[in-house]
């Protein structure tokens, strides 16, 4: 059984995705929540991007053998309190799927810098939950500096794009 406010939220009440800062100096983080505990898992740009192409590619896979349902709308960014619950830098994380409730898991793993061996903190979501999340980490992950479409660098000032023979400096 699940044990709100303790490392397992079983099936959470919402989830969401939220970047903090100005592009090229943003903090990404999901949040999650279950009752009155929430919980802030700190990410990086990249592991966002390897999240929502897991899912994607999960939601495909399970499409053809269940209904998709309706997408969920994402809120609880815009209501988070100021302290989670639970607060943790993600080093990695799991994802799985349990055909026999339709629900995704997660498992996150704290970056192993930290001196305190904690177990990982885990949740589960509902399809229609992971595919809101998944077209919003598309839309925060988007909102950040534009790339260049050659060379895949961020775009700041004067771009000198190795890809087009240019130098860069």
């Amino acid at each position: 059984m699940a044990e709100p406010g303790g490392r397992d939220f079983g099936d959470v009440d919402e989830i969401d995705v939220e970047a903090i800062g100005e592009p090229g100096h943003r903090t990404f983080r999901l949040l999650a929540e279950r009752g009155a505990a929430t919980a802030s898992m700190w990410v990086e740009k990249e592991q966002l991007q390897a999240l929502a192409l897991i899912i994607e590619q999960q939601v495909a896979r399970i499409s053809g053998r269940q209904a998709g349902g309706s997408s969920a709308l994402l809120t609880l960014a815009g209501r988070f309190p100021a302290r989670a619950t639970i607060d943790l830098k993600v080093g990695r994380m799991a994802v799985s799927f349990d055909e026999g409730h339709g629900t995704f898991g997660f498992t996150a793993h704290e970056l192993e810098e930290d001196p305190v061996d904690r177990p990982p903190f885990t949740y589960s979501a509902s399809q229609a939950q992971v595919k809101a999340l998944t077209a919003k980490i598309v839309e925060v992950v988007a909102a950040g500096r534009p790339r260049c479409p050659l060379c895949g660098a961020p775009i700041e000032g004067k771009h000198v794009c190795p890809a087009s023979n240019g130098h860069v400096s």
